[in-house]
């Protein structure tokens, strides 16, 4: 016994030089994916950066600085501009792909880690809603980096149909491949439980349709989506016609509506004809009603006609139909009883008035059409899959609410 204990410090020791780091006993790891606008985001301004006037070009040659979020800054109208201009990305026909504005480099600190988006303005400790979510699966015995991983990403991208270039999402989906792999590697190879929330469930889902059924088999297993938007949602239009302030009640969400139109990941979340229909008016003028089926003429309407090839090109082939069963066990964990936005009528046959909102059933934010549109092709192909309905608690608020967390922590643990 004497020489017992050496031995096992010895032991201990080298398992932890070679990475092999255990969770808690029986405890499959966790790679979580946040929802939009969740995470940090660097940028720096090289010499090719034409700032549009003198102060958006202070940091050039600075190296990184935190673009998103600094709540501090765009407390200063005058740096909302420049904000907009650096968060936006251009497409470039050429190359059939969205790219940063020429000299704005931008990266996404942490991946690997939860320190990603607990809270994404480091300085504003209590502007977050993961936070909550990470410290609930740090009770039940997960650690950042060792059994619990976070595998954040540039929200303005996404990526595009099978055979098209999508340089910033492939390089994502690569990122998550070997994170996935090298997860359960440290795990004693257990398979992991992929959790994400709102706009991560599409990136995920993409992900692993993309992925080898035997790869799918052998390194996941459960997919837990929270609150994920699977056909889009309708308050998706007015952001275009808008813009979206991100929550930040102090900005004005005209001031990015330029950069909200020219962001791909903006396209994803439109209504699908899947689960709206091709009928159903989901915006209302005076003289035209507008579904998820006149999407095109809905861009031309407002001004945005150049993105209808895009549109119908990059996105009605993702989600214009049936969304595949992603192949692996599926628990979808969806808010209901929060009145949403389920149509936008315009007082007149423009779009400058301020308009109505008509709610329906949903999340606040995802419709009850949008998040159960899944329901019948995923059931039919059999398996495991289940829709867990959680009532009145509203789309971030999933990962905040008591009840909603212990029945979303109780699926994470099914896998076990």
């Amino acid at each position: 016994m004497v020489m017992a204990i050496p031995l096992l410090l010895a032991q201990l020791l080298l398992a932890v030089a070679l990475g092999a780091v255990q969770a808690a006993p029986g405890l499959h790891p966790v790679v979580l994916v946040p929802g939009y606008a969740t995470n940090e985001l660097d940028a720096r301004l090289t010499e090719l950066y034409q700032p549009s006037s003198p102060g958006c070009g202070a940091r050039k040659g600075e190296g990184w600085f935190r673009l998103y979020l600094n709540y501090s800054a765009l407390q200063d109208p005058a740096n909302v501009p420049c904000f907009a201009e650096q968060m936006s990305s251009v497409y470039d026909p050429a190359a059939d792909d969205y790219f940063n504005v020429a000299g704005v480099e931008t990266r996404v600190p942490f991946f690997g880690s939860t320190q990603a988006f607990r809270y994404p303005d480091p300085d504003r400790k209590n502007f977050s809603y993961m936070s909550t979510f990470v410290e609930q699966l740090e009770k039940m015995g997960y650690r950042d980096g060792e059994s619990m991983f976070g595998a954040p990403y540039d929200f303005r991208y996404a990526v595009a149909p099978v055979g098209r270039p999508s340089m910033v999402g492939d390089a994502f989906f690569r990122a998550l491949k070997g994170l996935i792999e090298r997860a359960s590697g440290l795990n004693g190879g257990r398979p992991v439980v992929i959790a994400t929330h709102s706009f991560g469930g599409l990136l995920a889902h993409q992900f692993l349709v993309r992925q080898p059924l035997a790869w799918r088999r052998r390194f996941v297993r459960r997919f837990v989506p929270i609150a994920a938007p699977w056909g889009g949602v309708v308050l998706g239009m007015q952001v275009l016609v808008s813009g979206n302030n991100m929550g930040l009640p102090f900005v004005d969400p005209r001031a990015l509506l330029r950069q909200e139109r020219s962001l791909q990941s903006n396209l994803w979340i439109l209504p699908s004809p899947a689960a709206f229909g091709t009928a159903t008016p989901l915006v209302t003028t005076k003289s035209r009603n507008y579904s998820a089926g006149d999407v095109g003429d809905y861009f031309i309407a407002i001004g945005f006609g150049e993105t209808v090839g895009l549109y119908e090109s990059r996105v009605l082939p993702l989600f214009g139909g049936e969304l595949p069963h992603p192949g692996v066990p599926v628990t979808s964990v969806i808010g209901v009883g929060v009145g949403t936005t389920e149509r936008i009528v315009y007082p007149g046959d423009d779009f400058d008035g301020t308009p109505s909102m008509v709610a329906g059933d949903g999340d606040g934010v995802v419709n009850l059409a949008s998040a159960m549109v899944v329901e019948t092709p995923w059931s039919r192909r059999g398996g495991d899959f289940r829709i867990v309905k959680v009532f009145n608690v509203s789309h971030n608020a999933l990962l905040v609410d008591d009840p909603a967390l212990e029945i979303i922590i109780r699926e994470i643990q099914r896998a076990d």
